[in-house]
């Protein structure tokens, strides 16, 4: 028990001062990440050293799955890098752990999603209402932009809101189905107006760091140099950039999503110790 306090506590103190940089700066130290997953593998390995080397097996194991889900998100841009290598570091330090059974690494995921979820939604809304004249504004001009998908989602729940009015036994379906496409089209809507005036900005090539996504691509000469299509800008790319003499790029800024992390961990653990 003594060395899951220990486990418990490094993660609470990396997560939570990692939830302070995202905030802050939307970067995650490289340093604090690294330093994360050699402590808790340190950790392990000492541990095993005097009773059985499973033990940190089971922490590289961890440390394995979680870069896969990692990179799979890190490369379909829903994560920043610093996401991922925080992940690895819980995949390191959690991976034999369960609760009612159940891994403590598959709780903690589905409880990064729903709360991420409800994070990511609070996060976009705050936006929205902040910048509510243009968000309104930008709201029409989809609206106006996407009229055919409105006519279609609009025919179709009028068409699930009759068949809910003839038939008894199909009436909830039939409700839920019209009242979900309805709230799945605005939503859609809700969030096109959030990406467009909120998660990007041009940036000066000075401001621009390993890791950063690009919103545009960058075009010299009526030729692409770098697409937005890449899951991200390297150190290669960058140099590139600057022998073109380009001067400014539009990055994404994302929501930093780590106090999500930190508070999806804090109730799986609740969960642990209880």
């Amino acid at each position: 028990m003594q060395l899951e306090i220990i486990l418990i506590s490094i993660s609470l103190i990396v997560l939570l001062v990692a939830s302070i940089f995202d905030l802050k700066t939307r970067e995650i130290p490289d340093l604090l990440s690294y330093s994360f997953i050699a402590s808790v593998l340190g950790i392990r390995l000492i541990y095993s050293l005097f009773t059985n080397f499973s033990f940190f097996f089971y922490g590289l194991l961890g440390l394995i799955i979680m870069f896969a889900f990692g990179f799979l998100l890190y490369y379909l841009k829903q994560w920043g890098g610093g996401d991922a290598k925080l992940f690895m570091g819980l995949g390191a330090a959690f991976a034999d752990f369960y609760i009612f059974d159940i891994p403590f690494l598959a709780i903690l995921l589905v409880l990064v999603l729903f709360v991420g979820a409800i994070y990511a939604f609070t996060w976009a809304s705050t936006l929205f209402i902040k910048h509510r004249k243009k968000s309104f504004k930008n709201f029409k001009k989809l609206l106006i932009k996407y009229k055919y998908y409105r006519f279609a989602t609009l025919s179709l729940a009028t068409i699930f809101v009759i068949i809910a009015l003839i038939s008894s036994n199909l009436r909830l379906f039939a409700t839920i189905l019209a009242l979900s496409l309805l709230l799945l089209f605005y939503l859609f809507i809700f969030i096109k107006v959030v990406e467009k005036q909120s998660f990007k900005k041009l940036l000066p090539l000075s401001q621009i760091t390993e890791g950063d996504w690009l919103a545009k691509d960058v075009i010299h000469n009526n030729k692409i140099i770098c697409s937005k299509k890449e899951p991200c800008l390297d150190n290669k790319q960058i140099k590139n950039l600057k022998k073109h003499n380009i001067r400014k790029v539009w990055i994404k800024i994302g929501i930093p999503f780590v106090p999500a992390i930190f508070i999806a961990f804090l109730i799986t653990i609740i969960l642990y110790l209880i």
